[in-house]
């Protein structure tokens, strides 16, 4: 094989070869794999600096392990300079460990650059990584993780802090609880409904406050419907029961169709299921005449049986 007589006396690369192995996805691959690892140090931080180039091996769709040996053995100096983009790409996770042995101020140094600067894959990414997931290999000092919190809590993508709002909730719930009825407002719905769920557990104030977010006509409905989802979740079914009556009549679609799925799936009663049949929306009717019909209905509802099919395609 070619490859292997290029290992066996690495000094006898031609220029003419490694730039035909540059040229093509799969000659860069080979270089990778094969050339990149035996290569001394010197040698090696020149063509994993070659090879960095070429940001279209490295997208974060293709999943190629190759590209981590790139980071491995690229000089400290060009790492830091392309760290940013880096932390995007399928090589992110090679990056951060890196990262790591080069000490926790240097990675942490990086991490505020791309929470800050990086474009919204690489802070996701970064998040996940270094913050969100349970099972990450990189594991920092507790006062590190709030400070990175911190900073992605004010992400301008909903989905970044989406994100971030979910991880505060569970390891750092202090630095929502103080404003928690901004975050319920929050356009990234992943935000409101954690926060809910943190705010329903420590603020004896929270389920009165869903109950004006799903009463007031000034709020949007997207948050409306999270508030209602929110009382879903604290409430009993006799103590929901009048707030969904209301609700499936609604004229906004949207809302009326979260309280028939709140009545479908978590609280069947006789009063939102009656008052439904009134609803202004097909969808939601259809979901009243299902738990009420007395061949096929849900005994909680008034009918005479539960209801199998989903809500929004009975048949």
């Amino acid at each position: 094989m070619q490859h292997q007589r290029v290992l066996s006396d690495i000094s006898r690369i031609e220029p003419t070869d490694l730039a035909a192995g540059l040229a093509t996805p799969a000659g860069r691959r080979w270089l990778r794999r094969f050339v990149l690892p035996a290569l001394p140090s010197p040698q090696a931080s020149l063509l994993a600096a070659a090879l960095l180039a070429y940001r279209d091996d490295f997208l974060r769709w293709r999943r190629d392990r190759s590209t981590w040996v790139v980071i491995d053995r690229i000089d400290r100096e060009a790492l830091l300079a392309n760290a940013v983009w880096l932390a995007g790409s399928n090589a992110a996770l090679a990056l951060w460990v890196r990262l790591q042995q080069e000490g926790t101020a240097t990675l942490v140094t990086v991490a505020t650059r791309v929470l800050r600067e990086g474009t919204a894959v690489a802070r996701e990414v970064a998040l996940t990584l270094l913050l969100a997931d349970p099972n990450r290999e990189i594991r920092l000092p507790a006062r590190i993780e709030r400070g990175l919190l911190t900073i992605a809590l004010a992400d301008p993508d909903d989905t970044v802090r989406g994100l971030a709002v979910a991880t505060a909730a569970q390891r750092a719930p202090d630095l929502l609880l103080s404003h928690w009825y901004r975050w319920v407002q929050d356009r990234s719905q992943r935000a409101r409904r954690a926060v809910w769920q943190l705010a329903l557990r420590s603020d004896p104030h929270a389920r009165e406050h869903a109950i004006a977010l799903v009463s007031s006509e000034a709020v949007p409905v997207s948050i409306r419907s999270d508030a209602l989802w929110a009382l879903a979740q604290a409430m009993t079914t006799d103590e929901i029961a009048p707030i969904l009556a209301v609700a499936v009549v609604h004229p906004d679609r949207e809302l009326a169709e979260a309280a028939a799925e709140i009545l479908w799936t978590q609280h069947r009663h006789p009063l939102p299921a009656r008052a439904a049949l009134e609803s202004p929306h097909r969808p939601v009717r259809r979901i009243g005449e299902q738990l009420l019909d007395p061949r096929r209905g849900s005994p909680a509802a008034g009918g005479a049986r539960p209801g199998m099919p989903s809500p929004f395609g009975l048949s």
